[in-house]
């Protein structure tokens, strides 16, 4: 099983994935996690904005598919 994106599809994801990433990261890193608490100085605390910059573009990725599906299929 194959999944195939529309031509329209693709561009309009790659057009506002920066957008609403960097949105969604800053409400991450400063809401969420709260890393403006922590220090930078081992290499554990780079993993944890590793793993909260890889959080945020899941999320990211998952809500524009979600919008795109659901502009493409408004039942």
């Amino acid at each position: 099983m194959e999944l195939h994106l529309s031509k329209s599809m693709n561009k309009f994801y790659w057009i506002f994935l920066p957008f609403v990433l960097i949105v969604i990261s800053i409400q991450n890193i400063f809401y969420d996690w709260e890393l403006q608490y922590y220090g930078f100085r081992e290499v554990e605390d780079f993993g944890r904005l590793i793993i909260v910059l890889l959080q945020s573009f899941l999320e990211n990725s998952l809500l524009l598919a979600w919008y795109i599906i659901r502009k493409n299929n408004p039942s």
